[in-house]
């Protein structure tokens, strides 16, 4: 019998490649194993274990907030290191951790132990719901956003009410997403940077992108920019 054990992504496997006079519908797949002391483990037993895992619901939940492991693990206050292995289940998150990563993805903590429940189609979430979220690397603290619909709602799209101050810049984007954005803009005036190129925005004007990412968002004019920005899946 030839075994071949591997590691990628932080992950450990083993393959079975070569079984003499064995008949093996698993030969050649890979299984993911863990070790602990001198106890060696497969994931496949821990799915089927009832073990909680809070990797899968992290990484959903961060995904869906555009949020890069990176730049979670910098807003928790630890290394991206210890976000990779959370998710791939390897090491649990320490409750202070749990609870700030929580409070980052604009989250209940007890959505990193189930997935969604089966709840009764809502069609109307009152604003005493938006939740604070951070915007942008750098953004300016008088620079607010706030998640209009709860962060573990299963949607295609997810809105959002940003409001830039007077005379206010930022200079990176709202969000880390990948696919299509679009913004509607409610009062004031705004100018953004795609490419180099300036563009300017009075209320009423639409902005949608398909995978550009603006470098800069200011407000020019004398009052609070209001603008309701939607991220598509």
């Amino acid at each position: 019998m030839v075994i071949e054990l591997s590691i990628k992504r932080g992950k450990t496997s083993l393959s079975i490649r070569k079984a003499e006079q064995r008949d093996m519908d698993n030969l050649d797949r890979p299984f993911d194993y863990w070790t602990r002391d001198l106890t060696i483990g497969f994931e496949e037993e821990r799915r089927t274990s009832g073990r909680i895992e809070i990797g899968k619901r992290l990484k959903e939940l961060r995904t869906r907030r555009g949020v890069s492991q990176t730049e979670l693990a910098r807003l928790v206050g630890v290394t991206p290191s210890t976000i990779s292995q959370i998710e791939s289940n390897l090491i649990y998150p320490s409750v202070p951790a749990l609870l700030k990563m929580a409070e980052v993805l604009s989250v209940e903590t007890s959505s990193f132990f189930h997935e969604a429940p089966a709840t009764p189609r809502r069609f109307v979430f009152p604003s005493y719901e938006a939740i604070d979220v951070r915007v942008g690397d750098k953004a300016d603290k008088a620079i607010s956003a706030k998640a209009l619909v709860p962060g573990d709602l299963e949607t295609r799209a997810e809105p959002f009410l940003i409001e830039i101050p007077p005379k206010k810049r930022l200079s990176s984007h709202f969000f880390m997403h990948k696919g299509e954005e679009m913004g509607y803009l409610l009062s004031g005036k705004l100018q953004l940077t795609v490419d180099k190129t300036v563009y300017k925005l009075r209320s009423g004007d639409v902005v949608y992108f398909t995978s550009e990412i603006p470098s800069q968002w200011k407000n020019p004019g004398p009052s609070v920019a209001r603008l309701l920005w939607i991220n598509m899946k």
